[in-house]
């Protein structure tokens, strides 16, 4: 009976953690156009169906939105990176790089060890500007 016990406990804690997932998925990228979507170590990870120079004027322009100060901006055709910081000091550093064709990545990570629901508001930010171009 007690190893029964244990397995269910198991299972329903495999399943929560499963749907946990499955929320940070669709919350990121539901309808944004967001192909893949991770939140792995601090950084969370998304690939929008979008080219590489207008994801990034559509980072910058989330960060804007949000009021977050960019600090420095450097592009190339390899990618680029944004450094800024959000209004409590707190840093904040995006990633921009090309997925493929007309796909790029775009990696945020809010402080040292990273925000997930600051990562993924700025995702909707994003998506929400490439949406709107």
């Amino acid at each position: 009976m007690e190893s029964a016990k244990g397995i269910w406990l198991a299972l329903l804690s495999v399943s929560l953690m499963l749907e946990g997932c499955t929320l940070l998925v669709a919350g990121a990228a539901g309808g944004t156009g967001a192909g893949t979507v991770a939140y792995i170590k601090g950084e969370l990870k998304a690939t929008y169906a979008a080219p590489l120079n207008r994801t990034w004027e559509a980072s910058l322009d989330a960060l804007k939105a949000l009021d977050i100060q960019v600090s420095r901006a450097e592009k190339d055709a390899a990618g680029g990176t944004i450094e800024a910081r959000r209004a409590d000091g707190t840093s904040v550093k995006l990633s921009v790089e090309p997925a493929g064709p007309d796909t790029t990545t775009v990696k945020v990570r809010i402080g040292t060890f990273g925000d997930q629901e600051a990562s993924q508001a700025i995702h909707r930010q994003i998506a929400a500007h490439l949406g709107a171009k």
